[in-house]
């Protein structure tokens, strides 16, 4: 048998920075999910894009001498300049305001679509995935019914039925937006009903409400959250896709999309009138993607390839 000795009482020397290491104290879900996505340079120069993007569309409307909707057909597709940025369109209306005015529809439309989507989506989701059984099988059929039916096409019918406007895009991209929620917050409440906490929670008397916004929702935030980032840029493209073929926003409102549309006539001519709100369009939505891919990865390390 071993004897011990006194040298084995003594304490393990450790680095200097190891032991600072280890003192330091553990970091919460989001605080680590931050800090991989600091990491992640891509995501994070999405991310300051979309935060300029948003301050600038909602200041520089009102520190600008123009607006965007005031014409000057003498001033009419001028070429880009100190005076006038990104040069006038075929009205002489100044193309650089109209621009800012268009991001603060699409973001507006964007935001609005994603955060409906997340309220009925986590509801029904949520509901579905604690109750299971017969609740579950009816109220997910009502859903793969409704996403039967081509999403374009019931945008399109709304548009046409209802008047146009900024209310009837969100109305309309709404109708079946959802549904991807919905199956996302579902799938997350069939893997942690079954979790200790869970049934700890339960037998300590909680009722199906407390549970299921208490303890279950808060634990499925992370692919919440990446689901509606990626849920802005669908409604985004939506937008300017209906306000391309006209059923948009009416004139004369700034749409990134109507602007696109009537920029593809005179493209041979006036080039900028169609390369700046495309521009925009297409860095807008590739900058929400790269950023809710970032989020995904730093959500979920074991998604990163």
């Amino acid at each position: 048998m071993q004897q011990l000795t006194k040298e084995h009482f003594e304490p393990i020397s450790v680095d200097l920075r190891q032991s600072e290491a280890i003192k330091r104290p553990s970091l919460s879900f989001w605080a680590d999910v931050w800090r991989r996505l600091k990491m992640n340079k891509v995501a994070m120069a999405s991310l300051i894009f979309i935060v300029v993007l948003i301050v600038a569309a909602i200041v520089i409307p009102f520190v600008t001498n123009n607006d965007y909707f005031t014409t000057d057909l003498a001033g009419k597709n001028k070429k880009p300049s100190v005076e006038h940025w990104f040069g006038t369109d075929d009205l002489g209306r100044d193309m650089f305001v109209r621009i800012w005015y268009g991001a603060r529809i699409s973001l507006e439309v964007g935001l609005a679509a994603a955060f409906i989507d997340l309220v009925i989506g986590v509801i029904w989701g949520g509901l579905a995935g604690f109750y299971g059984g017969k609740v579950d099988e009816i109220m997910m059929r009502i859903a793969d019914i409704l996403f039967a039916i081509p999403y374009l096409l019931v945008v399109i019918l709304l548009m046409v039925v209802l008047e146009p406007g900024v209310g009837t895009i969100i109305i309309a991209l709404t109708i079946t937006g959802w549904i991807g929620m919905a199956r996302i917050v579902r799938g997350q409440m069939l893997q942690l009903k079954s979790q200790e906490f869970v049934l700890a929670a339960r037998s300590l008397g909680a009722d199906a409400n407390r549970l299921i916004f208490k303890h279950l929702i808060p634990n499925a935030l992370g692919p919440i959250i990446v689901t509606l980032s990626l849920t802005v840029p669908s409604a985004i493209f939506a937008e300017s896709f209906l306000s391309f073929i006209g059923l948009g926003v009416a004139a004369p409102v700034a749409s990134w999309g109507t602007m696109s549309s009537e920029g593809l006539p005179a493209m041979k001519y006036y080039p900028w009138r169609l390369m700046f709100p495309a521009l925009f369009i297409s860095v807008t939505i590739l900058a929400f993607n790269l950023f809710g891919d970032g989020l995904r990865d730093a959500v979920d390390p074991r998604l990163r390839k």
